[in-house]
């Protein structure tokens, strides 16, 4: 039986239990949620999986050390007890990132720094050469996270960002990060039967991760650049192989997801995402002005409206969404996110959810209306 190994997929706040759900469907083992961050064991194939497969993580990390230390000497000597010459070359590169909660540990530019010294001396003291740092594109990226007198080392299997899909081609003001956006879809239990409708779309991120939920579609199946390829142990048939397999899984979808937005602009950019996703089937793009538009009964609306901590906003703009609402998307379930916490207010509408999330540093409640025309549900919710 192939080893098994402890592991740890990071992810954003407020989507711990969605990961631990996606992480139940692959099979992953000794579950356990942590704080933006989800706990399991498996072996190098649920690695793999892992890092093409699941929505709502962000890095998947091979934990290879747990030790206790106080102090730079302590933390020193126990890094450097890892034999890292069975980890990776003299010729290849590497990084550290660190993540410090610690009375013992102030910074932690100066743990990664301490963790570079002790891994560069042991190469020279063995081999009279050291491994070269590589901010940019290491080979490795070495992991170390402090709390208290805590310590655990890990090994960064995805490389970059598991939100970085690589279908967003431009730069876009105040984008979405791609977990977030996957988040906001599952969290609003949207079961592929109805029409899914994301007006002000802007780069089309939120109907994108639509899309790929829709089609039963892993969000990097596409990408061939993860850390773990770079590893001692990579299999490249099992890799292939598994993408395959992955591929082989994807289903049809019948209904509809529509984007609109009055950028012109934007419009351009979301096709282009969508085209270079190969979405094009099921996903729609419109050039529409939301408080102009009428939605469609049975359906689901997904709205991330500007922030005002982000882009300038009008006054009476989250009362002319409210408005817009309960005018036009009669029967219907209206999910918002949004930091503006009292502007929400003025949407006029008693929210029947509410769940706090993070866009980046912003803190946001994202909010479920349900709007049933004539039922005293509907009339209940006219205010707040």
């Amino acid at each position: 039986m192939e080893q098994q190994y402890k592991m740890i997929a990071t992810t954003l706040f407020g989507l711990e239990p969605l990961l631990k759900d996606e992480l139940e469907k692959i099979n992953a083992k000794k579950i356990q949620i942590g704080n933006r961050c989800v706990y399991f064991t498996g072996n190098n194939e649920l690695m793999y999986r892992a890092n093409i497969q699941l929505r709502t993580a962000l890095k998947i990390l091979k934990e290879i050390s747990i030790f206790k230390s106080k102090n730079e000497h302590e933390l020193y000597k126990n890094i450097n007890r890892i034999k890292w010459d069975k980890i990776m070359t003299t010729s290849q590169t590497f990084s550290v990132t660190s993540t410090v909660n610690s009375k013992y540990f102030s910074h932690s530019n100066y743990v990664s720094l301490v963790t570079k010294d002790a891994i560069v001396d042991q190469f020279r003291k063995k081999y009279n050469k050291r491994p070269s740092v590589d901010l940019k594109n290491p080979d490795f990226n070495i992991h170390i996270h402090i709390s208290n007198n805590n310590c655990n080392i890990s090994l960064n299997s995805s490389g970059k960002s598991l939100h970085k899909r690589g279908y967003r081609t431009n730069r876009f003001t105040a984008p979405m990060n791609e977990v977030l956006a996957a988040g906001m879809v599952l969290l609003s239990g949207w079961n592929k039967q109805q029409n899914l409708i994301n007006p002000m779309c802007g780069s089309g991120t939120l109907i994108i991760e639509a899309g790929l939920i829709a089609k039963n579609r892993a969000p990097n199946i596409f990408r061939n650049n993860f850390s773990f390829q770079n590893w001692n142990d990579y299999d490249n048939i099992l890799f292939n192989n598994l993408k395959i397999d992955i591929r082989n899984r994807e289903v049809e979808f019948q209904n509809n997801i529509v984007g609109f937005d009055i950028s012109a602009s934007a419009i351009a950019m979301a096709r282009q995402s969508v085209e270079s996703i190969k979405l094009n089937d099921i996903i729609k793009i419109q050039g529409k002005n939301f408080f102009k538009s009428n939605g469609e009964e049975n359906s689901i609306i997904l709205i991330n409206p500007p922030y005002g901590k982000r882009i300038a906003l009008k006054q009476d703009y989250y009362k002319q969404l409210g408005d817009t609402l309960k005018q036009n998307y009669i029967n219907t379930d209206a999910w918002i996110i949004s930091s503006e916490l009292e502007q929400l207010k003025k949407i006029g509408l008693k929210p029947s959810k509410k769940i706090k999330l993070f866009n980046g540093a912003l803190e946001c409640k994202l909010v479920k209306y349900e709007l049933y025309k004539g039922s005293k549900k509907f009339n209940k919710f006219q205010s707040e």
